[in-house]
């Protein structure tokens, strides 16, 4: 089962990254297995099936599509706190198009390319990774709470964007998800919080 997203407007997207319209893939069955990081043998069907901007000798940390876009987050395979790295990758699918974003602009290590947090929820729990650039900031997220109407279950995937620490756009999935995004891989990256906080948009 794959949970559909409404669609987003994304006039509101800051100057030269208008066309930055990113969905993210859901995938329902796995819930909280895919959020915290389920075996690659675990997601091996989903992942040769989800598109991705990382390329096959690298570890797709995050990938979706969004309408006629696509973001991907890529690492090094054997990412650690002191080798390897972390990098934010956007834009149209396919070899001969052209990523629009990346952040960082080069290889950085994961510690320094994005902060990052692992929460719990009644419910569940989520994870949220953010890469800056300047007054902007782009968040991918995944969750599962008790958000439903009636206090069901739930689940939360997307991209936010921020201007000045404030949310300018969200952007829910509308596909399948292939995360690595967890705890224990957040702690093997190095990345942490660095005292920043994330709001799971509604």
């Amino acid at each position: 089962m794959v949970l559909l997203a409404p669609a987003v407007d994304s006039a509101a997207l800051a100057p030269n990254l208008e066309t930055h319209m990113i969905t993210f893939p859901v995938v329902s069955l796995l819930r909280g297995a895919i959020m915290f990081g389920l075996s690659a043998s675990g997601l091996s069907a989903l992942a040769a099936a989800a598109p991705t901007f990382c390329k096959p000798a690298e570890l797709t940390v995050f990938s979706c599509t969004a309408g006629a876009k696509m973001v991907s987050v890529c690492a090094t395979k054997s990412a650690s706190a002191q080798t390897g790295y972390l990098q934010y990758r956007f834009g149209k699918p396919g070899a001969k198009a052209p990523i629009e974003l990346m952040l960082p602009e080069v290889e950085t290590l994961a510690a320094k390319a994005a902060t990052g947090e692992s929460v719990p929820f009644a419910g569940g729990g989520g994870v949220w990774l953010r890469f800056s650039k300047g007054a902007y900031a782009y968040v991918v997220y995944s969750g599962i709470g008790k958000w439903g109407a009636n206090g069901e279950t739930a689940e939360k995937q997307g991209l936010v964007v921020e201007h000045n620490g404030k949310m300018i756009s969200k952007l829910p999935c509308t596909g399948p998800l292939t995360s690595e995004l967890g705890p224990d891989w957040l702690e093997k990256v190095g990345i942490t919080s660095q005292a920043q906080e994330f709001d799971f948009p509604e």
